[in-house]
């Protein structure tokens, strides 16, 4: 019997190369993605970012940006262009500690006076917040986004693909899946970008 085996695979080394080695390869590459979730920390700081609310009808009368000077989030609020849809900004905060995201409730004028051209002011739940503006925290972890779904070396192995754009923090190959709260993450995720990552929470 052992001797018929042994002919078997001599006789049929082909076939067995053929199977055997995109299951060695896809174990390869499983075992090298799931190396970093071991080796890399996980992040230790907040991250604040803002995401794009789907259209709303109708549309809103102003729009809001975001940015970190001296080390705090301000606002910035402008009246909304003429017959424009565009997206507004919704800002938002991963919590490094449950992994979880939040949106941060604002306080914003529903139209700006007569003549008015934009208004900044400092977000009163993060004013005693000290932020970093740096893309990368100072743990390493930097948000990215990726369009259109990459489905990775391991999913175009076996024809897998993806058109879904998804943001993640990644810090030496370690990826922490951002998931958004409604409206932002359904069906598809809204448009993110990074406004500060969070150093000192202050005086409450």
């Amino acid at each position: 019997m052992p001797h018929d085996g042994g002919r078997f695979l001599k006789d049929n080394a082909f076939m067995v190369a053929a199977i055997a080695l995109p299951v060695v390869v896809s174990g390869l590459f499983i075992l090298a993605s799931a190396i970093p979730r071991w080796t890399v920390a996980p992040p230790t700081h907040d991250l604040i970012f803002k995401a794009q609310r789907p259209y709303t009808q109708p549309p809103a009368a102003v729009i809001a940006d975001f940015n970190v000077r001296d080390g705090r989030v301000e606002v910035t609020v402008r009246p909304s262009p003429p017959n424009s849809y565009m997206q507004p900004w919704s800002l938002l905060r991963y919590d490094h500690d449950t992994m979880t995201v939040e949106e941060i409730p604002l306080d914003l004028p529903p139209a700006m006076a007569e003549g008015a051209t934009s208004e900044t002011r400092v977000i009163e739940s993060l004013a005693t917040t000290r932020l970093s503006a740096q893309s990368v925290a100072p743990d390493g972890y930097e948000l990215r986004t990726r369009t259109n779904g990459s489905p990775g070396i391991v999913g175009g192995l076996f024809g897998m693909g993806g058109y879904r754009q998804t943001a993640s923090l990644e810090n030496n190959g370690r990826i922490i899946a951002l998931n958004l709260p409604a409206p932002f993450g359904d069906p598809y995720q809204s448009p993110v970008l990074a406004v500060g990552w969070v150093l000192d929470e202050g005086t409450r």
